[in-house]
């Protein structure tokens, strides 16, 4: 998932913080609107817009720059760092324009920064220390959960099955086959066989006979780290309260969970 990140970070290096620490986990191109970027939008599949809020909107020169770009059919996210400690109604402006523009938005972050204008000159400033390492935290959580609703496979559930491959559902978009019930999605056509699927789950869900299946996903505990891993991007856990119930339910009221994780660990020591 190609992803890009524009910016404005003109006051005292806050926004930069937060649009750096969000491109880690993205691994998002940044760049400031500042350095008057032209970029092609369309070999992007995610983009986010971000600055500090001003005047209860977003950085004016932030508004003017999304105003010229084309997002149509773009999922967009947005992000700011403002004074006061609740969002209010402070980024509708930019979401308006975004979606003037054809953009469909999935998500918004917003966390205090430091401010020494105005009345807060007398204090020697507002919101020091902000953003604080909770504040970054609270943003790379929110860029995970970006990552997720941008996935490519976020909505394969919603597919009609055309065939079981030893019991596994298979669906198909386009030219990509994908296989996977309800919780563990992987694309076989770009799955590039590297095995640490297999390695890395705790659970050990996946087997390999000639392409490699999430065979028992109803043990899958939602951790990520096959998805995470994956370095084709080929793998998506579908994350839901319900899927989450299960888990507990069958942690709380039986052993299958303990003695697959056993079990599995047994195997992979030997």
């Amino acid at each position: 998932m190609k992803t890009i990140i524009f910016y404005r970070s003109s006051y005292k290096g806050n926004t930069f913080k937060v649009a750096q620490s969000i491109a880690e986990v993205l691994s998002a191109e940044l760049v400031s609107i500042d350095t008057n970027p032209e970029k092609d939008l369309s070999k992007y599949d995610l983009i986010g817009f971000g600055a500090a809020i001003n005047f209860a909107a977003h950085d004016i020169q932030l508004q003017q720059f999304v105003a010229k770009q084309n997002l149509s059919g773009k999922k967009v996210f947005l992000f700011s760092t403002r004074c006061r400690p609740l969002l209010d109604f402070y980024h509708s402006p930019l979401k308006k324009i975004i979606k003037s523009k054809g953009g469909s938005i999935i998500g918004e972050f917003s966390c205090r920064g430091y401010d020494r204008t105005g009345p807060w000159v007398v204090v020697n400033g507002y919101n020091k220390n902000h953003p604080n390492e909770a504040d970054l935290f609270r943003s790379r959580l929110f860029a995970d959960k970006i990552r997720r609703k941008a996935h490519p496979l976020a909505a394969i559930n919603k597919s009609r099955v055309i065939e079981y491959l030893k019991g596994v559902s298979l669906r198909q978009i386009g030219k990509d086959r994908i296989v996977g019930k309800k919780v563990v999605f992987l694309n076989t056509s770009t799955c590039v066989h590297c095995g640490r699927c297999l390695n890395v789950c705790p659970m050990h869900i996946f087997t390999y006979s000639e392409i490699i299946l999430p065979y028992d996903e109803s043990n899958c505990i939602q951790c990520q780290l096959c998805a995470d891993n994956c370095p084709s991007s080929s793998i998506f856990i579908r994350e839901s309260f319900l899927n989450g119930i299960r888990i507990a339910l069958r942690e709380s009221f039986s052993d299958e969970l303990q003695n697959a994780y056993q079990s599995n660990n047994s195997i992979k020591e030997e």
